[in-house]
């Protein structure tokens, strides 16, 4: 499943996929559980979401709240990590974890990508990840939280095409994430003509990953193991 190469005439694009919450569409998301499943599948890289919680400790959560995706109810920011941990995330065994624990089951030659949803989070998500050595990029569709990276690759992450090669470029970002509608050979040209690496979000269907592959996307950001690249 990794790395495979582009067939568009010109293009030797190595296209990775990317675990979207630990492939969400199959496995509880962004719980330690998702990721082991998705690494066991061969995947390049597993995307999580990264937050603080109530006791001050980074926990993998998308949502402000535990209400989609949990037994519980209320803000994340109520709870403290063990109370996080002792949820049932989509009706199994896994709770949520601490970001901590998720880049403990990030083995090496596969990259974490870590998506954060609050301001305040970057020195402490590079410190862990420099700890571990676990290879990371940091993700976020806010450009300040991008900018206070210092010591890890960044992806800006965007909601439309126009735009996002110099949104992008203008913080230092190393990739830009745009979303699979408006990602095109086009803005993959730019971006690769500014230094970036394309990432598209969220595939959902194997004739999506094709038309990517065409356009000469760096990487699928998916919720299904069948759409990755090497599989289609």
């Amino acid at each position: 499943m990794h790395q495979t190469l582009s067939t568009v005439p010109g293009r030797f694009i190595l296209v990775n996929c990317i675990a979207h919450r630990g492939f969400a569409g199959t496995n509880p998301e962004n719980t330690v559980a998702a990721v082991e499943a998705a690494v066991a599948t061969g995947v390049d890289g597993v995307e999580v979401d990264v937050r603080r919680c109530g006791s001050g400790d980074l926990v993998v959560h998308h949502d402000e709240t535990v209400d989609r995706t949990t037994d519980g109810s209320g803000s994340v920011a109520d709870f403290s990590a063990s109370e996080l941990a002792g949820l049932s995330v989509e009706g199994t065994d896994a709770g949520v974890p601490t970001f901590e624990d998720v880049v403990a089951a990030i083995p090496d030659g596969v990259v974490l990508h870590a998506e954060l949803k609050e301001r305040g989070l970057a020195s402490e998500v590079e410190s862990l990840v420099g700890e571990a050595a676990c290879e990371t990029v940091i993700s976020s569709f806010d450009a300040a939280v991008v900018s206070a990276v210092e010591s890890v690759p960044t992806a800006l992450l965007v909601s439309e095409g126009t735009g996002a090669v110099e949104r992008a470029t203008e913080v230092g970002c190393a990739m830009v994430h745009p979303p699979v509608d408006a990602c095109d050979a086009s803005l993959v040209d730019r971006a690769h003509d500014a230094g970036l690496a394309v990432n598209a979000w969220t595939v959902t269907e194997s004739a999506e990953t094709g038309r990517l592959r065409e356009a000469g996307a760096d990487g699928v950001i998916t919720d299904f193991p069948q759409c990755c690249p090497g599989s289609v």
